[in-house]
């Protein structure tokens, strides 16, 4: 196949040769992107077939959504998925979406960059971190620790044999407390349809991706407001906590 590929491809070159740039000028957008992915798809599989190896850096796996990369997550239903990652946090239920990639990466570099959007949204540091097991590095626990911010996860090292009760339950309620940003991801699949992005496009599915979100904020916003205006009760004022969360897939 990599054979007729090649053939193709030649094919091609020669009739630009011969036409020169017109022949490329008359194409549209669409068939340019194409045309792109497909001869840098033929390199790498080319590469792959040569090295016998498996892997390569930055793999096509759609010749029309070149940008997917396939993201090992471990699930026993599906181990490899294809989507974006991202970084989510909520804030007083509201959910904001901090970094959006169509590559791996290492979740545990988000906490900086959302510590510092937090601020620039309201202003102020957060009190208090709630944030899963990879988050909580050394790196980031100094961060934290240089910018006052109280860490609500399970200390470094190993646990003492006769823990206090109350720091007991002081983990068990961070832990429920941090539930609220993984049923996000759930919510935003099933109810507000982020599961089923269909756009091509790199920037249409990212903006796709974000207005599931918006709307889902938008109907919490609306909930409290008539809840409010139904009973005309004052909402009592909620600590500022901060939820940051490994990615998913949208």
């Amino acid at each position: 196949m990599l054979t007729y590929l090649y053939r193709d491809i030649q094919s091609f070159t020669h009739l630009v040769a011969i036409h020169g740039s017109q022949l490329l000028d008359g194409l549209k957008r669409f068939e340019k992107r194409t045309l792109r992915a497909i001869i840098t798809m033929y390199h790498q599989q080319n590469d792959l077939f040569k090295n016998n190896v498996h892997t390569c850096k930055d793999r096509i796996i759609s010749i029309f959504q070149p940008h997917i990369r396939p993201i090992v997550r471990g699930k026993s239903k599906a181990p490899t998925e294809f989507g974006a990652k991202m970084g989510v946090s909520i804030t007083y239920g509201y959910t904001f979406i901090d970094h959006h990639s169509w590559d791996a990466y290492n979740e545990s570099q988000d906490l900086k960059l959302q510590i510092e959007l937090y601020q620039k949204r309201f202003g102020y540091l957060p009190r208090r971190v709630f944030a899963d097991k990879i988050y909580l590095n050394r790196a980031n626990r100094n961060i934290m620790k240089e910018l006052d911010i109280e860490v609500m996860g399970k200390p470094l090292g190993r646990p003492p044999k006769n823990q206090d009760p109350e720091h007991q339950i002081k983990m068990a309620k961070s832990v429920s407390q941090r539930n609220e940003i993984v049923a996000t991801f759930g919510t935003g699949k099933r109810v507000y349809r982020a599961n089923n992005i269909r756009a091509k496009l790199p920037q249409t599915a990212n903006c796709w991706t974000g207005m599931c979100y918006f709307v889902k904020n938008v109907m919490k916003f609306l909930r409290e407001f008539f809840l409010a205006v139904g009973f005309g009760e004052r909402f009592s004022e909620k600590p500022v906590d901060y939820y940051p969360t490994i990615g998913g897939k949208s």
